[in-house]
Order: C-alpha cells, then sequence, then structure tokens
C-alpha cells in the first residue's frame, strides 16, 4: 500500500460512518473536538482541518484548515442561538445578540478574533501527549490564514437585502421582547424574528401617559393634527417610511414641538437616529451616516432648510429608491433602500427648493402646525420625566395610531386643511414663479428692471402672507422664471428711472396692480 494511503488512513472518519471504519484509538483531535462541537457542519463540509500523524511518535498535528467549515461555524448551522449573516448590499456582516434580541453589525476584526478563540480553544481540549496542538495556536491563527475564512463566509452567509424587512408590520422588537402586532403578545426575542433595530421602550398594554397627553400635546396641538401626528408614529414604530412622508412640525416657538421629539427619540431609541443636514446630503460620506438607521431628525431648522442643494435628496430618502453610498475610511460602497422616516421641527414656515418637482414635493409633506399659545410655565424637564414615568404608555399611544395606520392601508391621509396648508407651501415656495406668470406679461416696446420687479413681488407676497425671498434669493430666482414663463433673457442696460442703467429686460411689462 502506498504511503500516501497510509497517511489517509491515519485521519479521523467522519462520526456518522461504522463503528469498525472508526480510528481505533479515543484520543480527542482537533477533528474530532470540531465534529463534536459542530455535528451538523461535518455532513456539508467534511472535516474542518486536514490532520497529519507521525508513524513512529503518533502524535498528530494540523496540516490545514477547511475554510468552508470554519466559516459556516459562524452562520445559523453552527451558531444557532447567535448566527452571523452577511448582507452583500451593505458590504456588512452582522451577529444575532442574544442579550440584545437583534442582529448587531459585526466588523471584521471582531469575526477574526472569534475564529482565533475558536482555534485556540480546540488547541486547549486536545491533549498535548499526543496531539501537536502548534500550528493551531500560531500559525493558522494568523490573520493571513483567517481571512480567506472571512472570504468564504461572505458567500456561505450571504443573504438578501431585504433579510432584515421581513413582516415589520406583523411584530414590533420592544425593549422587553417581541410585540405581535395581531394580538399585542409579547414574545422572547428570537434570530428568527431578524431585526437589527428595536424601540428602546418596554411594552406594558395596562400602561397610560396622562402627562404626555394632558401637559404636552392636547394644549399644543388641534384634534386634526395630534390625530395626524399619531398616525405618522406608528411608521416610526415599523422602522421603514410606508407612505414615504416627510413631517415638518412647524409653528409656535417653545410650543413643545422640540419635547414631543425627545420623547419620540426616547421611545425609538438614540440608537436609531441620526440628525439631518440638508445642506451636506449631496456630499460623499452623508449618506453613509444613515445605515442602519431607522429615523432622520432636523431640529429647529431655518427657513431655507428645503431649499438648499441636497434637499431634492430628501425625496430619494423617504421613497424607497436605491442609493449607493461612501464610508469614510472605507473602500466599501455599499447600497441601501432608503425608508427612512423624516421629522423636522421649524419655528417659521419653510421654503421648498422644487426644481420643477412640485407634485412630488406634495406628495411627501407632512406639515403639522403648532398654532396654539406655549405654555406660561414651561417645565424644563417635562421630556424626561415623561420618558422615567409614561414611557410605556406613549407607546401605547402610538400603537393605536399604528393600528389606524394599518386600518388606512399605510396610507397617511391628510384632511383637506390639511392638505391645503402643503398646496399653500408650495405655492410659496414657488412664488416668484408665480409672480412671473402673473405679474409679468411680454409687451413689445416695454422695460421692467430687476429692482422695480422685486418691489412688486414683495408687495405680492405680502398681500398673500407669503415671506418673500430677498433681493439676492429673487436676483437669482427671477431670471430663469421669466425664461422660462416669457422667453426673455435678462440683459443689464435697462434704465431705470433715474436713467441709470440696471439689470432687466426688454419686451417686458410690470402688470399695474400686480399684487
Amino acid at each position: 500500500m502506498s504511503a500516501l494511503a497510509t497517511e489517509w488512513e491515519e485521519i479521523p472518519k467522519h462520526p456518522a460512518e461504522e463503528a469498525e471504519n472508526v480510528k481505533p484509538d479515543n484520543r480527542e483531535t482537533p477533528a474530532r473536538w470540531f465534529n463534536k462541537k459542530f455535528p451538523a457542519l461535518a455532513k456539508d463540509y467534511d472535516e474542518a482541518v486536514l490532520e497529519h500523524e507521525d508513524q513512529e511518535t503518533r502524535i498528530v498535528s494540523v496540516r490545514d484548515l477547511n475554510e468552508d467549515f470554519l466559516a459556516a461555524t459562524l452562520g445559523e448551522q453552527g451558531t444557532p442561538d447567535a448566527p452571523t449573516v452577511f448582507v452583500p448590499t451593505e458590504e456588512r456582516f452582522y451577529t444575532y445578540s442574544p442579550s440584545d434580541g437583534i442582529f448587531i453589525s459585526q466588523r471584521d476584526p471582531v469575526l477574526l478574533t472569534r475564529l482565533s478563540a475558536l482555534l485556540l480553544s480546540c488547541a486547549r481540549d486536545c491533549p498535548g501527549n499526543a496531539v501537536d496542538t502548534r500550528p493551531l495556536k500560531f500559525r493558522f491563527r494568523d490573520s493571513a490564514n483567517l481571512s480567506g475564512v472571512l472570504r468564504k463566509a461572505r458567500g456561505l452567509l450571504e443573504v438578501p437585502h431585504g433579510y432584515f424587512a421581513a413582516e415589520l408590520t406583523e411584530f414590533i422588537p420592544c425593549a422587553n421582547g417581541m410585540l405581535r402586532l395581531s394580538d399585542k403578545s409579547l414574545l422572547p426575542f428570537s434570530p428568527s424574528y431578524r431585526r437589527r433595530n428595536k424601540l428602546a421602550a418596554p411594552f406594558d398594554s395596562s400602561a397610560r401617559c396622562p402627562l404626555f397627553l394632558d401637559t404636552l400635546m392636547c394644549p399644543a396641538l388641534d384634534p386634526e393634527e395630534l390625530d395626524l401626528l399619531q398616525r405618522w408614529c406608528g411608521l416610526a414604530l415599523i422602522g421603514e417610511n410606508l407612505a414615504q412622508k416627510i413631517v415638518i412640525l412647524t409653528g409656535t416657538p417653545g410650543g413643545g414641538k422640540g419635547t414631543f421629539v425627545e420623547v419620540l427619540v426616547g421611545i425609538i431609541g438614540q440608537i436609531n437616529l441620526a440628525s439631518l443636514r440638508p445642506q451636506l446630503l449631496a456630499e460623499r460620506f452623508e449618506l453613509g451616516r444613515f445605515l442602519s438607521k431607522t429615523l432622520l431628525y432636523g431640529a429647529d431648522v431655518p427657513a431655507n432648510f428645503l431649499n438648499q442643494r441636497g434637499a431634492s435628496v430628501l425625496k430619494s430618502l423617504v421613497g424607497a429608491d436605491p442609493v449607493t453610498v461612501e464610508l469614510k475610511n472605507s473602500n466599501e460602497t455599499p447600497s441601501i433602500v432608503c425608508r427612512f422616516n423624516v421629522i423636522t421641527t421649524c419655528n417659521s414656515r419653510l421654503i421648498v427648493h422644487l426644481e420643477g418637482d412640485t407634485d412630488a414635493w406634495r406628495r411627501r409633506l407632512v406639515p403639522i402646525e403648532y398654532t396654539k399659545p406655549k405654555p406660561e410655565t414651561p417645565i424644563a424637564d417635562l421630556g424626561q420625566r415623561i420618558l422615567k414615568n409614561e414611557a410605556s404608555g406613549v407607546l401605547n399611544w402610538m400603537l393605536v395610531g399604528l393600528d389606524k395606520l394599518r386600518a388606512d392601508d399605510w396610507l397617511l391621509h391628510l384632511t383637506a386643511r390639511q392638505q391645503t396648508t402643503v398646496d399653500n407651501l408650495l405655492l410659496e415656495s414657488d412664488s416668484v414663479n408665480l409672480f412671473a406668470r402673473e405679474c409679468l406679461a411680454r409687451v413689445d416696446g416695454q422695460e421692467t428692471t430687476v429692482p422695480a420687479a422685486f418691489a412688486a413681488y414683495v408687495e405680492f407676497c405680502n398681500a398673500r402672507g407669503w415671506a418673500a425671498f430677498n433681493r439676492n434669493g429673487f436676483g437669482r430666482e427671477i431670471a430663469n422664471a421669466v425664461l422660462r414663463v416669457h422667453r426673455l433673457s435678462d440683459r443689464n442696460d435697462i434704465k431705470d428711472d433715474n436713467g441709470k442703467a440696471q439689470r432687466g429686460w426688454k419686451g417686458l411689462m410690470l402688470l399695474e396692480n400686480s399684487a
């Protein structure tokens, strides 16, 4: 018999083989150790290591690792209570944490450390006088060898991009367990629910929130506005923006908008929140900050919040659009499908950068107006008191909103008055174009300067209760508006009443009583 055949006969056989074919000695070799620890893997991936037994000393040593076997130890077959998965569109590993009840993002070095610890544990459990454990302790535990295992794991543990979106409308992970929405039953956490976000508040079916409702919400909002906000809160619980809406809390300074958001974040969880900075949305790394988040928040934003270069990206962030992002200090370019819930607070009316896409903004904007006076004696720590004493009660209030939303097929319907508020906001944002259409006319032999048009535009806005663009903003917008509406280009030789050359138009007339 050849030496090669003799060598392979010394390798421990698969545990499922006939008893008479198993190696006669009972030494705990690395192959046997792995077969005992991961019995489900040996059938699919064969032996975990390639062993060699010295014919003279009878000492067993490891010559190579089975990368597929070791990669599979990280997954559901190998570690059913804490499996690891790989999401290729995000280029990230996630490992289920039994103590947290959710999958948590794992960096490659963390998984390499787990694999290294596994090999070391095997080496320590095998008898030193019968097995040469030095290769397992040193050579095979270095990053070069284990990096190959992780590359295999990317393929073996791959899951589809919607892996964490399973049954979002059926189960909600609360701080103390999985809430089944159909009957409001609290169930134990399990990796089978496939969640990577959970709420910070525990579920308690008997909890109430009188301080939240009677002191914070009802004195600040009309019933219609409060009902709309409650139904939107149902979306926030789900973690995905099924209605594709952007909520804007606007109105009375000090009226409770910020306190409400403080409570909202306390329920959803700070770890699930990312700050919203529209002026940076077009920058390279900004969208990468939103990976694995469910709620985006713009706090006390200025009136031009939606009138900036990156504002149009907001429509993509709530519209289920696929977006490729870049991460700092990484060559990875993961892709995400954007279904973020978005909420902002603003003390003044917002101006939207429409870019000819009025209908898209009309479908997405949900203004919640705080029109009532602010409290005479504000409670400084009201938000913290509510979260300390009524977090579960507020969660129940939000769950009622979720039930209302489900009854409306996950559509966030606005009343006629609320839709009029949206329309007025968009008309105000489009005020320069409206002015160009309604207050300027193309008439041969006539001339109009930009300063004269601006003065008339301010009157036009004041008559409608709108906030006018400033002089520079009007100057930028009106040239495009006149070109688009009247097909006239501006020039710099138009005489004003004092005979001074100004920027303006030939063949354009400012209509009387334009306001």
